[in-house]
């Protein structure tokens, strides 16, 4: 995975850059002009939503390892089942883990539309 492939799945999910005085200093630039939330912000995002973000470098395989879990209970790093509630991505920069986790839980409070036969 690549920061564009993160970049992707953010916009896939929904969101999009807002270009207020205060969040355009927040937002970083891909070469194409993409844009997307910082590292910083992207922690505000998760504390909104009632989560705690944690991202750790594993230096072993030059990852970074981003977890997410309900600021009221402890993050071991460990992902459950709930994944609205809790979650772990891996990215080569904190950047990429970060936006990537970001995309992951938008996606996960998207509800899912089936298909009618």
């Amino acid at each position: 995975m690549n920061l564009d492939y993160a970049v992707d799945r953010l916009y896939e999910s929904g969101w999009s850059p807002v270009f207020g005085p205060k969040q355009a200093e927040e937002l970083e630039s891909l070469p194409d002009g993409r844009r997307f939330p910082g590292v910083e912000s992207i922690y505000r995002e998760f504390e909104h939503a009632g989560l705690k973000l944690q991202i750790k470098h594993n230096l072993m395989f030059n990852t970074h390892r981003a977890t997410w879990s309900p600021i009221s209970e402890p993050n071991d790093g460990r992902a459950t089942h709930d994944a609205q509630r809790y979650g772990t991505v891996i990215g080569s920069s904190d950047r990429e883990a970060a936006v990537y986790a970001l995309a992951q839980l938008r996606a996960s409070h998207v509800p899912i539309q089936l298909a009618m036969a």
